[in-house]
């Protein structure tokens, strides 16, 4: 399997988003009767909604961390939370200090070690993208990222970067998919894609099914 490039989604392959968000919103907001779990959840899903009515309103690119700012707002006025302008920034802002899933760092060590590069394709801006993989000790030698597409997933925009930057075709590609958008996304453009199904999702379109399917990214290790 001769991939040249091996991409990953950030914000679902790489990192466990809810293991590291929740105990951020237990932090800013302390004793509450409302579930921070269920909180974080309505945070997450209309941030996804969000991400696609910009792709759909055709008036230009919306950044990631407004997005996440606006969500945020309303999943907290939805619960009936009350929180001061400095917390929510608080809460934006560890989106740039996420937790890789406890196999990922010596995953991405191996792949390197194989020999190939890697890149973090991702609905993030860049600079935000380039923040959060500092933390993570580990060297990406490429950032593929909403704000150089204008674009989210699955927008061909974005999941086109690696071929257009690298001038590269679908084939050259292995991109280890988070969510069963980011697979259609993926398949939709023609690059080869694992999909690293963590939670059990069902394919949610046979016409744009993944190459692979694995539980989580130690699968990624028998295809390179």
């Amino acid at each position: 399997m001769n991939y040249k490039l091996v991409t990953f989604d950030l914000y679902a392959a790489l990192v466990d988003l809810e293991g590291s968000l929740v105990p951020e919103l237990e932090k800013v907001i302390g004793e509450t009767d409302q579930d921070l779990v269920s909180v974080f959840r309505n945070w997450r899903a209309s941030q996804g909604y969000y991400l696609l009515i910009n792709n759909s309103l055709n008036k230009g690119h919306v950044s990631y961390d407004y997005i996440t700012m606006m969500c945020l707002e309303y999943a907290l006025a939805k619960a009936g939370i009350t929180i001061r302008d400095d917390e929510k920034r608080q809460l934006v802002d560890a989106w740039l200090q996420l937790k890789l899933w406890p196999e990922a760092k010596s995953v991405l060590l191996e792949v390197k070690r194989r020999g190939y590069p890697i890149g973090i394709l991702s609905n993030g801006d860049t600079e935000m993208i380039a923040k959060v993989q500092k933390g993570f000790g580990i060297s990406f030698d490429y950032i593929f990222a909403a704000d150089q597409a204008g674009a989210y997933k699955p927008s061909p925009q974005l999941h086109n970067l690696p071929l257009k930057q690298l001038s590269l075709n679908g084939k050259d590609v292995l991109h280890v998919a988070g969510t069963v958008h980011d697979v259609i996304g993926t398949k939709a453009v023609g690059l080869t894609c694992v999909w690293s199904n963590r939670s059990g999702d069902a394919i949610l379109d046979p016409a744009h099914a993944p190459d692979y399917i694995t539980k989580d990214l130690t699968g990624v290790l028998d295809l390179v």
